[in-house]
Order: structure tokens, then C-alpha cells, then sequence
């Protein structure tokens, strides 16, 4: 009698593979990773990130931007985040502190600036409209150069 073992392969996503495979795992395991729907993860993403990003800043320095405060706000303020975590443990290189991830995911979320847009053009707030478009710039040109939301361990998603 001859017995047949048939061995199929597992298929993958990159939904099932996390992107740092040396994420920590028992009591610092990742439980949550952020959903991000841009398209910054590819090259041809990044590219339409950096072309969002340039027409959102030029529009903004039309608007007269350089010169007003929102759009140093909108431009910088998103990664005021960074400064919640000063002296705080991270879990490893180049990630944030647990304690700044909600607020980083949170001001690089595209739908705020797009809000702040929204108002703004609603209303017709010169302020608003170059604040909302220097800060959706700022996302755009992070997501063109790999910087996309946190996961809770403070790495990168």
C-alpha cells in the first residue's frame, strides 16, 4: 500500500505579514495596526503622494500661505506629536513613544485637513482654506517619502 502526502503551500498577504517582522510579541505585541488608505505604500503611490503633496503647497503659497500663520501650522503642526513622548520609552529605533501614537495617527489623518479645507471653502476663510491645504501637504509629502501612520508600538505602519 502506498500512501500519497499532498503539502500545499500557505498563500500570504501583506495583510497577514506584518511590514516590521521584528515587532515585539507577548506583552508589547502589536493588537492593532491603524488602517491607512492611501496609496503611499508603492512607488507609484508615493509619487501621486509627492504630486498631492507640491499642488497642495503651491495652492497654499498662491493663497498667500508663506505668509500667514495656519499655514505654518497646517505645514508644521502635525508633528507637534512628536513632542508628547520626549523622554518616554520607545520600542526600538525610529519609533514613537505608545503614549504619542494616538495623537500622531491622528493629526496625520487626511480626513482632518480635508475637514479644516471644507470649512474653510464653505465659509470662505482664506485662513482656514491655506491652513487646511499646508496641512494636508504635510501628509501627502510624509506618505511620498514613507511615513505612514503608527501602529501602537510607535512603528511605522
Amino acid at each position: 500500500m502506498t500512501t500519497t502526502t499532498t503539502t500545499t503551500a500557505a498563500t500570504t498577504t501583506a495583510a497577514d505579514t506584518p511590514d516590521d517582522l521584528t515587532a515585539p510579541t507577548g506583552d508589547h505585541a502589536v493588537t492593532h495596526v491603524p488602517r491607512d488608505l492611501w496609496t503611499w505604500t508603492t512607488p507609484e503611490g508615493r509619487v501621486l503622494s509627492a504630486a498631492a503633496g507640491i499642488g497642495a503647497l503651491t495652492a497654499a503659497t498662491l493663497l498667500g500661505g508663506p505668509a500667514t500663520w495656519t499655514f505654518w501650522a497646517g505645514l508644521i503642526g502635525p508633528d507637534v506629536a512628536f513632542l508628547k513622548g520626549l523622554g518616554e520609552e520607545r520600542a526600538g529605533q525610529g519609533a514613537l513613544p505608545r503614549s504619542a501614537v494616538g495623537l500622531y495617527n491622528g493629526l496625520h489623518n487626511p480626513v482632518a485637513p480635508a475637514s479644516v479645507l471644507a470649512l474653510g471653502l464653505a465659509t470662505l476663510s482664506q485662513p482656514l482654506v491655506v491652513g487646511g491645504l499646508g496641512w494636508f501637504a504635510h501628509i501627502a509629502l510624509d506618505r511620498a517619502f514613507g511615513f505612514g501612520l503608527r501602529r501602537p508600538d510607535g512603528h511605522i505602519h
